[in-house]
């Protein structure tokens, strides 16, 4: 796990810039530091003050006496061969191609086997040097054989080009600003904005509809005007020469599977055996491995399968704690360790001063504004598992959107009973969902039939149920013309791969930076594209069954966690006391606000009044920490607009 970064400028970088890049993302990867620095007369490599001592035979990047027009920047978290052999950025032996790489190609071992046969040699016990290899030998599609989380950047100074690549779902994070003049890249937004060249503007449209609706019109998008995210699932080629850039989906989440036909015994054995395959190839690191333990049927199942796989060798869990009991889940967390010998479970208690003490900080990891307080839960995690030296964590994001675990899926199901005309099996299944998933079933199905709404007509109603609208000056509300995103489907395929794209590209960015924030690798074993995959070709009432969600991940932990664990009814997440916190903090938010600047399209009065409302429903008290969160990011980030 790393950073990288870099610029291309024809004429000419400056070397201070390329020093701040490096120095900007230095939390993604505090071990080690590394230059490619590249003019028409000369290429080089540099080392840097954090460059590894072993490599202090390099030229330093303060003693470079020109001005060389391609930089690649790389910043190093070591995991695997942390020897000085992983160093980067990596040329090949025929000096062609330099790659800067982040993330981790699991079935790297596999991958070089194929290549040492057709003759290449390595070097190194690094991913980095099979992916170079890769790529030499099967251009950008050698991407559609790597089973991982990546971004990568490799220059071909025979092409003259810059390969961009991103992983299938946006594990791991990349960003491009492109003009006349300049093209740049970089692992965070924070690193981009450094630079002078870099438009720093506000997209009116995107914040506009982020305050609406929690997100963007469109998935894959940021709050500035001219910062790109590197779509997942996509190869980008950057020509310098003409300075055009290109575009090739090498992976979509729309792409239809054939329906799997198995009966559900064997499919549910299948899982089991691509579940562990995946935990297995996660599992590789030549450093400590931990594991975030909710206590919910995700990071269970994760510990049980890492656990089992370890054998003695120990495990620890980080598991966020409360008083209140009525959100806390530790009880579920210490069933889990409590039955397996090798899990060592350890418990932080996030409260409302740390979040205070520390929201500055998260925003400004965040690079852009947070959605609820419970960001900062998972915040509180990553810190405790630096606290507890651990590099790498396993962690559950993506099985409730492919498995099908919120609500909206519950609901989707139940209406697509109805458009067969299977009126019995519906009024049975409702029962029993409204017996082991959720009292509240009647809203999840209204929920899944407001995608059946026209636009204008779902405008109306979210206007009445929200408060996020009036986050807005009444004046700007008709000259943005927002359109509201369409984060929901009618059918539960369709459902999936929008909540892929929207609210789980929007969990990974909280997960990737929460976790480099303090320096740790976190991996999402569910998200193993061959795993999402195979759950994506399964028939629904594979995955709902009997009134219980995600029923082939219970079947597979059935008899082997506890019940309690396995069949609960009460999914909670990472909640946080929300409410609590606010009445708690109101007097220093509302001081705070009172101060800050705001964007221009926000309507300071109607924030305020806020502070002062005790919010009895969830999404609005949500709403406001979104505002909240909001202002504070223009702040932090010295914004204009």
């Amino acid at each position: 796990m790393c950073g990288i970064a870099g610029i291309y400028q024809p004429k000419g970088i400056e070397i201070e810039e390329v020093i701040t890049l490096s120095q900007t993302i230095k939390h993604r990867g505090p071990d080690d530091e590394g230059f490619f620095l590249a003019s028409p007369e000369q290429v080089q490599h540099c080392r840097g003050n954090d460059t590894i001592s072993e490599l202090q035979s390099l030229k330093h990047l303060s003693e470079i006496n020109y001005s060389p027009n391609l930089a690649l920047v790389h910043r190093r978290l070591s995991i695997l061969d942390i020897s000085a052999l992983g160093h980067q950025p990596l040329t090949t032996a025929d000096e062609r191609y330099t790659i800067v790489f982040n993330g981790e190609v699991y079935n790297f071992k596999e991958i070089r086997q194929e290549l040492e046969q057709k003759g290449y040699g390595f070097k190194s016990h690094s991913d980095t040097e099979v992916i170079i290899n890769a790529f030499a030998e099967w251009g950008k599609n050698c991407v559609s054989q790597f089973v991982g989380m990546w971004a990568f950047v490799i220059y071909d100074n025979q092409e003259n080009t810059l390969t961009l690549s991103r992983d299938r779902f946006g594990i791991k994070p990349l960003y491009l600003f492109k003009n006349e003049n300049c093209f740049a890249f970089a692992s965070e937004i924070k690193a981009l904005l450094k630079l002078k060249a870099v438009d720093k503007s506000i997209s009116n449209e995107n914040l506009g509809s982020y305050l609406a609706f929690g997100t963007t019109a469109k998935p894959y998008q940021n709050l500035f005007e001219n910062i790109v995210d590197v779509e997942p699932g996509c190869n980008y080629q950057f020509y310098l020469e003409d300075f055009s850039l290109t575009k090739e989906s090498y992976f979509s989440i729309d792409e239809k599977v054939a329906n799997n036909k198995a009966d559900i015994e064997t499919n549910i054995q299948n899982f089991e055996e691509l579940f562990n395959d995946s935990i297995a190839l996660h599992l590789r690191s030549d450093v400590e491995i931990g594991s975030c333990l909710s206590g919910g049927l995700d990071s269970s199942a994760i510990v049980y399968s890492a656990s089992k796989q370890l054998k003695d060798v120990p495990l620890k869990t980080i598991t966020a704690a409360y008083q209140n009991k009525i959100i806390d889940e530790s009880e579920y967390a210490k069933m889990v360790a409590n039955d397996l010998k090798n899990v060592k479970d350890i418990y932080t208690y996030p409260d409302a001063k740390t979040l205070v003490a520390d929201m500055d900080k998260m925003i400004y990891a965040q690079d852009l504004p947070i959605g609820s307080t419970s960001i900062f839960a998972q915040w509180e995690v990553m810190k405790c598992a630096g606290q507890n030296n651990i590099k790498v964590l396993l962690d559950g994001q993506g099985a409730d959107e492919v498995l099908g675990g919120y609500y909206n899926f519950a609901g989707i199901h139940l209406i697509e009973l109805l458009k067969k005309f299977q009126f019995n099996r519906f009024f049975k299944e409702y029962q029993q969902l409204k017996n082991n998933f959720t009292p509240q079933i009647k809203n999840a199905v209204l929920r899944a039939a407001y995608y059946y709404l026209p636009s204008s007509l779902q405008k109306q109603l979210r206007a009445k149920e929200r408060l996020s609208y009036n986050f807005i000056n009444p004046n700007k509300v008709n000259e943005l013309q927002l359109v509201i995103p369409k984060r929901g489907g009618k059918t539960y395929y369709e459902h999936v791969d929008l909540s892929v794209k929207f609210g789980m590209y929007e969990l990974l960015r909280y997960e990737d930076r929460n976790s480099m924030a303090f320096s740790i690798e976190s991996r999402v074993p569910f998200l193993d594209h061959r795993l999402v995959e195979f759950i994506r070709a399964l028939p629904n009432e594979q995955k709902i069954h009997k009134g219980w969600t995600k029923y082939v991940l219970r079947k597979m932990l059935n008899d082997k966690l506890d019940d309690k664990v396995v069949w609960r009814k009460d999914k909670k997440g990472f909640v946080t006391p929300q409410q609590d916190w606010k009445n708690e903090l109101m007097k220093k938010l509302t001081e705070e606000l009172k101060d800050s600047e705001i964007p221009s399209i926000m309507d300071r009065s109607y924030v305020l009044q806020l502070c002062d409302k005790d919010f009895s429903n969830a999404s609005h008290l949500s709403e406001f920490w979104r505002a909240y969160s909001v202002i504070k990011w223009y702040n932090i980030y010295n914004l204009k607009g």
